[in-house]
């Protein structure tokens, strides 16, 4: 999950730039781990990126050899065999709070970030 620079709500002081950090949270889905990327508009809405993922050719795919028409093993076979396609972002018109987090320097920061019907108005940090 990422963050738009020039977002008007306010982030606590985390001793880095929050808006260069790729954060991670695992209380936006039910079905969790979704793997899911999403990100904050500088308006402050939510939007969930819309994908879809399909099979890649095996000759297109990391590890493989040509000369041998195939992989050295079956981690080789099954690495890149997945890709995304990217078709945009949706807003979530997300209501409620959730967590986000990151390790900064050594140090676990944990965050809150509150949206009221679709809107963040809240970052708050975790103790």
């Amino acid at each position: 999950m990422t963050f738009e620079d020039g977002l008007d709500v306010a982030f606590p002081n985390i001793g880095a730039d929050p808006f260069e950090i790729t954060w991670q949270t695992k209380s936006l889905t039910r079905h969790q781990p979704m793997l899911e990327n999403y990100k904050v508009t500088s308006a402050g809405r939510l939007l969930k990126e819309d994908a879809e993922y399909e099979h890649a050719p095996e000759e297109d795919r990391p590890g493989y050899n040509e000369e041998t028409d195939g992989f050295d093993t079956e981690i080789e076979r099954a690495r890149g065999s997945m890709r995304k396609i990217h078709h945009g972002w949706s807003d979530t018109a997300y209501h409620g709070t959730f967590e986000f987090h990151r390790t900064i320097d050594g140090d676990y920061v944990s965050l809150d970030a509150k949206f009221t019907d679709g809107q963040l108005v809240e970052i708050s940090r975790n103790k």
